[in-house]
């Protein structure tokens, strides 16, 4: 989300006031409005290198250990590994303490100096500086970090180092609170990294702005989410363990006797960036300029280019891969099996199988269902939408979106009814929409040439699919794609009109 949209989302005086409170000269006099619009003028700021570089100074060198920790955790291994740098203030609590306590459980299972070389040196140095008062002073970390980088240790090694004292990530190895936590949070809020963003839902998020994470990317030389680089790892360009045993030597990366294919993807995303995996460590290193093209091909991404350009595409293609999280129990997926009933309102049914409580419940229903397809059968995250005035999803599709909105109707959905709704959906989108698909159970006859008309002075083409076709699409690909981690090709969606399942092979 870029920097002027979270800012636009931020609900509260409060929470506003505390993101104005680094960069806004005399921000209390301000009403709400004008405290947002002050904030947006001073965006600069909020993403230049040279702040940033000493906001992240204060964290790391800060006095407080906790805030060094906790700014670690919720910055590097959490927010810029999630989708859009994006998440909620619940889910962010839970991933600090159970990163947190997976440090802890390595610490007692996981042998250092199967990795580290000189680890006994190192060992030495944080021995001494907890010596002293049973705490690390600015200075001893500031020494430490100095060290560490030196040497090639992670900072991941070096907090299982602490957990194995017993300093992890507090005396005694005791997590930190949900005080603790939300502590930290405002002030990263009140140092321009985080924005707090509550959606049309009232769900309330923690939310790095894409100019600032590109910014922190830069300095701690992340170029892409360890998901989208597992995923990435996959691909048989890179995946030999003669390759990686290459690119693992060459990145000076210690190397356990005979490992496994495993082991050797594990130590690469531990230890080396995605450009140094595919491009090497010198120009003549990495893939060559032809097997970069034809992993370009096999991506359906432009083959040309310069072989930087290259490297970048495929980089940049896995980064935006989203992460799906399957849960054992998901309440939609009992909405999905009675997808057409909620299409078609069907309400005896929906009532006798307990789907539905209240007639009303059927559209928020049907929403629901088909984001259950996109997310868990397509494999597709919706994009997250705020304010109130928005159709009822949004996917990424390359530098475009596409757009649906859901009707749920007793009868056939006319497209002049709600042209001037989708319209403004279109017309007030801040990227440019490829499709806007409608969803229902039926459409009346002229509908189809009501979208003809559309196209005629826009951009955007106008798609009519009814939900029995939708599910049909999603039952297809679950078949031939459920066990796999293949995302359903938008582009079957490019369909002005009347959606053709003649024309999708899947």
């Amino acid at each position: 989300m870029k920097f002027k949209d979270c800012v636009a989302n931020v609900s509260t005086f409060t929470d506003l006031k505390r993101v104005a409170n680094e960069y806004v000269i005399d921000y209390k006099r301000l009403s709400f409005d004008e405290l947002k619009a002050a904030v947006v003028k001073t965006a600069p700021q909020y993403s230049n290198e040279e702040n940033i570089r000493n906001v992240v100074e204060f964290f790391e060198l800060n006095p407080n250990r906790n805030n060094r920790i906790l700014f670690s955790i919720i910055i590097k291994s959490i927010l810029l590994n999630c989708d859009d740098f994006t998440e909620t203030l619940n889910a962010t609590e839970y991933k600090v303490v159970d990163y947190e306590q997976d440090i802890i459980d390595l610490a007692n299972e996981f042998a250092l100096d199967s990795e580290i070389e000189d680890i006994d040196f190192y060992k030495y140095v944080v021995d001494a500086a907890w010596d002293n008062n049973d705490d690390v002073s600015v200075d001893e970390q500031n020494l430490i970090n100095k060290i560490r980088k030196r040497m090639g240790i992670t900072e991941k090694h070096h907090q299982i180092l602490e957990a194995q004292i017993g300093k992890f990530p507090t005396t005694n190895n005791i997590v930190h609170s949900r005080d603790d936590i939300s502590d930290v949070r405002r002030l990263l809020q009140s140092k321009g990294l985080i924005v707090p963003v509550r959606d049309s839902s009232g769900v309330d998020y923690d939310v790095i702005p894409e100019e600032v994470a590109s910014c922190l990317r830069n300095i701690f030389n992340i170029d892409i989410k360890e998901s989208s680089f597992l995923s990435l790892i996959e691909s048989k360009y890179v995946k030999s363990k003669k390759y990686l045993i290459d690119m693992l030597t060459k990145g000076k990366v210690r190397l356990p006797s005979n490992p496994n294919l495993t082991e050797l993807k594990e130590l690469v995303v531990k230890n080396l960036t995605a450009h140094q995996l595919i491009g090497g460590f010198s120009a003549n290193d990495g893939l060559d300029k032809g097997s970069l093209s034809e992993w370009c091909g096999a991506l359906g991404l432009t083959t040309y280019g310069t072989k930087p350009e290259l490297i970048n595409r495929i980089i940049s293609y896995y980064d935006e891969i989203k992460q799906i999280e399957v849960s054992e129990e998901d309440e939609r997926e009992l909405y999905y099996h009675y997808f057409v009933d909620l299409a078609s309102r069907n309400l005896q049914v929906l009532h006798q199988q307990g789907v539905i409580s209240k007639d009303l419940e059927c559209e928020h229903k049907f929403e629901a269902a088909t984001n259950y397809i996109f997310e868990k059968i397509f494999k597709i995250k919706p994009l997250i939408m705020s304010g109130t005035e928005h159709p009822d999803g949004i996917l990424s599709f390359n530098d475009k979106l596409i757009m649906w909105d859901n009707k749920s109707k007793e009868m056939q959905v006319s497209l002049a009814e709600h042209i001037k709704q989708f319209d403004r959906y279109i017309t007030n989108s801040t990227k440019p929409v490829s499709v806007f698909m409608v969803i229902g159970p039926e459409f009346t006859a002229d509908s189809a040439k009501e979208c003809a008309k559309y196209a005629l002075t826009s951009d955007t083409i106008i798609l009519l699919i009814t939900a029995k076709e939708l599910k049909d699409l999603a039952e297809k690909w679950k078949v031939n794609h459920g066990n796999d981690s293949e995302t359903l090709p938008l582009g079957i969606f490019k369909q002005n009109g009347r959606f053709n399942a003649d024309l999708v092979a899947l």
